[in-house]
């Protein structure tokens, strides 16, 4: 026993790992037995006298008494020395008792099955470490958990597993531990579980304990600094550059540091940043993790907040590192596998600097829209540089964001147009010298309209002393004052903010605040901000935000409510041109969520519009965790004779993709997953409005989505559309149009036409084709028509009643006979299709003369035709009117 004790203190004694830190609990005397026994006799016996007991260490023990004469205990714990099983360790107790923290556990020794517990009650304040050295016989590890027995530390937050019991279990035939497993528990009272579940000889464990200050600076009582816990999580935090200012003011480290990390965890930090500018440094002190196990224990950073979002970095067999990445949002994440012998690691311990670097050298690129003719490109660069400001106002200081630091601040006039413009950027009044009143412009081309997005702002004037506008058109202010300034404005303001008044980009939770933004009407801005007329650092007043200018010509008519929606009007819009992501603009930085962008194609009555998506990035899926099932794939595509089909066990917009939609909502095509490159490019041609919506499932600014080229073009062709026939016979044949020849062009027809006529009739319908396709390639249907309806971009609807009658492809040719007396009739065509359809429909009409109908007119469906009823109406009755008189008459002559 002695010599066993004797090693036990050496291990103590010896400081094998720099990385694994806990509290030294053993005494400094060379000679005594154990941790409160100075020698097992030798000292008079408490009581009778004797000279025959054990000799106690002074600070902080007391003798056993006779029921071990040759042992000493802690004060406070003395009443265990013969079983020291099932018992309460109260830190309180023993502080006062023995003046001590920290103590020693000596199982007895179990034949097994058996087991003991140790209830540890922390004070306020403190965390529970236990320190293990010695197992024996206690069951044994079978590759991924404990079988047979175990050792466990819980708390009343631990983590469960399916089958009820705390992870943190362990386990060893004969094990001794240098250096010793570190545990801890942070969540006030624990327990600490021994535990053997089959048959054994003996069963024995050696350990010490301590109640660690939570406060210790010397890291054995590590806690994080810095940032928050993220509510309804085991071990998620959030920190803040807001809230990390300075060196060391933020530290984070696996769960349970220094000591043993719990299993089977996936801990999640997410670095959050304010600015655009903003980067974040993270310095891995200390990184100790299993051997051989990267698959299982291991650490991540993502360019985002979803554990889907891109990966930056991978980290398993390092000792040290340091990563930096820009923000707005990092996400570091420790993945924990099973407890695998040797216990030696205890995962890591790292520092966080949020640093700010206005360099530009992170600028993301300006991307000109994909396939825009040349020519129109050539005339909008050579008519731009031509255009002078509004009002003739000379522009001064004229610059690019890259020459400043990145960022724009006062005094600056963006231009958006000519060789050396740019089409987004940053601005910040604090990346230029103080200034009462700060102005920025922003001048676009005509065509232009501009975006403004206010990120952070600080006011701290009072009555709108301190204000931000936002004006239409180019203004100059020098110096004149403020009443006179804004009688000259006007109602010109696009926004106004008045101080006293505080905006940060996100709320304390890290979310992203509803982004603050304008739309221009004209191609010119002014940023106007009036501040007070002494700063400090700490009061500083300042705005930061994001402009873009966008071209209605070329990208399309910008809707001023939407975060990133156009449409193209085939009247107005150029005829050709092309679309891309819009993920280069700075105004995006503060989205991070599903980004749906939507371009809209509107032809004219007589135009179709054909859409190319010619080039397209792999697409990735964001499914939330357990929600897709066991062998999914997330999301793939499928093309067929009726377009291509995204396919997913999911909701489609938790997957990445780009989808060509009609008017009433039918998928045309859609594109998601690792596409087939070979397959593009996917035209698809319609003769009704159609849109181009690119949904990427969790948008990043650092990440900024997948990429895509596509380019359109408006026809002018007269396939279908709503059309009314009054004549009572006559034929409606398909057309041929171009084809490009690609292996996925799909053509997709809504057509209309009304068979309308005021008189009764019997009316035959002959419907032909020679293509030999299924209906759900294309089919024409008949209907009653029951009026009116809505006005669409096609013009007036006719609304379709009750189906008569589908006729298919396959069916070669049919006669259908409409009911006596039914007037008007709807003839639908629906198609979507890699051919044209092919149809040829004739009418006929077996018709009864007006002067014979004794009963009211069929209903027509346009107010023309109602005057021409009302016309056959009165002539009809003024012919029945007629007929005696006309009778007579005749009666009289002959």
């Amino acid at each position: 026993m002695q010599q066993a004790l004797a090693i036990l203190l050496v291990a103590v004694c010896t400081a094998v790992s720099s990385q694994i830190a806990w509290t030294p609990i053993f005494l400094d005397a060379s000679s005594q037995v154990d941790l409160w026994t100075q020698s097992s006799s030798g000292c008079a016996c408490p009581g009778d006298g004797g000279e025959d007991c054990a000799c106690c260490v002074r600070d902080g023990a007391c003798p056993c008494g006779n029921v071990a004469p040759g042992r000493c205990a802690q004060c406070g714990l003395e009443q265990y020395c013969s079983n020291m099983c099932n018992i309460t360790i109260d830190s309180r107790v023993l502080k006062n008792k023995s003046g001590k923290t920290f103590g020693q556990i000596k199982s007895p020794s179990i034949e097994g099955p058996g087991a003991c517990s140790y209830f540890l009650q922390p004070d306020a304040g403190q965390r529970v470490e236990i320190q293990l050295y010695r197992l024996v016989s206690v069951g044994r590890f079978n590759g991924s958990s404990c079988t047979g027995g175990w050792l466990q530390l819980s708390g009343a937050s631990a983590v469960r597993n399916v089958d009820g019991a705390a992870e943190t279990r362990l386990c060893g035939e004969n094990e001794r531990y240098t250096p010793p497993v570190v545990l801890f528990a942070d969540h006030g009272a624990s327990t600490l579980d021994f535990r053997i579940t089959e048959k054994t000889v003996r069963s024995q464990f050696l350990a010490f304990f301590s109640f660690t200050s939570l406060s210790n600076t010397q890291g054995v009582g590590f806690h994080p600094r810095g940032g928050s816990r993220i509510p309804h999580t085991d071990c998620d935090w959030l920190y803040q550059d807001i809230s990390c200012r300075g060196s060391g003011t933020c530290v984070l480290a696996s769960p349970g540091y220094p000591g043993l990390y719990p299993p089977h965890r996936r801990c999640r930090y997410l670095f959050a940043t304010n600015s655009v500018h903003t980067r974040v440094k993270i310095i891995f002190t200390s990184i100790l993790l299993p051997n051989e196990h990267c698959t299982t224990d291991y650490l991540t950073v993502r360019a985002g907040s979803s554990p889907s979002a891109p990966l930056l970095a991978s980290i398993c067999s390092e000792k040290s590192a340091t990563l930096e990445y820009p923000g707005p949002n990092l996400l570091l994440e420790f993945n924990s596998g099973p407890l695998i012998p040797p216990y030696n690691y205890n995962g890591f311990l790292a520092k966080l600097e949020f640093i700010e670097r206005p360099d530009g050298s992170e600028l993301p690129p300006t991307v000109v829209a994909a396939s825009p003719p040349l020519a129109a490109l050539t005339h909008l660069s050579h008519h731009a540089d031509k255009t002078a400001p509004m009002d003739n106002t000379v522009i001064t200081n004229e610059i690019s964001p890259n020459k400043v630091n990145g960022r724009v601040g006062c005094g600056a006039s963006v231009r958006g147009y000519g060789a050396g413009g740019v089409r987004s950027g940053h601005f910040d009044t604090r990346s230029t010298p103080w200034r009462t009143q700060c102005t920025i412009h922003l001048l676009g081309a005509p065509t232009d309209v501009i975006q403004v997005s206010l990120f952070n702002y600080n006011l701290r004037l009072q009555s709108c002393r301190s204000h931000i506008e936002i004006l239409e058109g180019f203004h100059e202010f020098l110096g004149r004052g403020e009443r006179g300034n804004r009688s000259e404005r006007g109602d010109r303001a696009l926004l106004r903010v008045c101080g006293p008044y505080i905006r940060e980009a996100r709320d304390p939770a890290g979310r992203f605040l509803v982004r603050q933004a304008v739309t221009s009407k004209g191609a010119n801005v002014t940023l106007l901000v009036r501040r007070a007329s002494t700063q400090s650092v700490d009061e500083e007043e300042f705005v930061d935000g994001a402009f873009a200018f966008h071209d209605e010509q070329h990208e399309g008519t910008l809707a001023p409510d939407a975060t990133c929606a156009t449409t193209h009007y085939g009247l107005a819009a150029l005829r050709h041109g092309g679309v891309s992501a819009p993920s280069h603009h700075h105004i995006y930085w503060n989205i991070e969520e599903r980004l749906l962008c939507t371009h809209l194609f509107m032809p004219a009555v007589n135009q179709s519009v054909t859409i190319e998506i010619q080039r397209l990035d792999r697409m990735w899926s964001a499914e939330p965790p357990g929600t897709a099932p066991p062998g999914s794939m997330g999301c793939n595509t499928a093309c067929g004779d009726a377009g291509c089909e995204c396919r997913a066990a999911t909701p489609l917009h938790y997957h990445d993709h780009i989808a060509l939609v009609a008017s009433d909502g039918t998928h045309l095509s859609c594109l998601c997953g690792d596409f087939q490159a070979a397959w593009l490019p996917v035209v698809v041609r319609s003769w009704t409005s159609l849109r181009l919506e690119y949904s990427v499932a969790h948008y990043t600014y650092a990440s900024r989505g997948f990429d895509y080229a596509a380019a359109y073009s408006f026809n002018d062709d007269a396939m279908c559309g709503q059309r009314t026939f009054t004549t009572h016979s006559g034929e409606i044949s398909s057309r041929n149009v171009s084809v490009t020849g690609t292996l996925n062009e799909f053509f997709y027809q809504q057509c209309t036409w009304v068979l309308d006529s005021n008189v009764e009739r019997q009316l035959f319908i002959d419907i032909s084709s020679e293509q030999d396709k299924s209906c759900g390639s294309w089919n024409i249907t008949l209907h009653e028509w029951t009026g009116i309806g809505a006005q669409t971009s096609e013009g007036l609807a006719a609304t379709a009643g009750e189906l008569l009658y589908t006729f298919c492809a396959r069916h070669k040719n049919h006669t259908y006979t409409l009911p006596w007396r039914l007037n008007t009739v709807v003839i639908r065509l629906v198609a979507l299709s890699r051919q044209q359809p092919l149809y040829m429909i004739r009418w006929r009409s077996q018709v009864v003369r007006a002067n014979t109908r004794l009963g009211p007119p069929t209903p027509a469906p346009a107010a023309a035709a109602n005057a021409a009823r009302l016309q056959n109406l009165l002539s009809h009755y003024s012919s029945i009117l007629l007929l005696p008189l006309i009778r007579l008459t005749c009666h009289s002559l002959f």
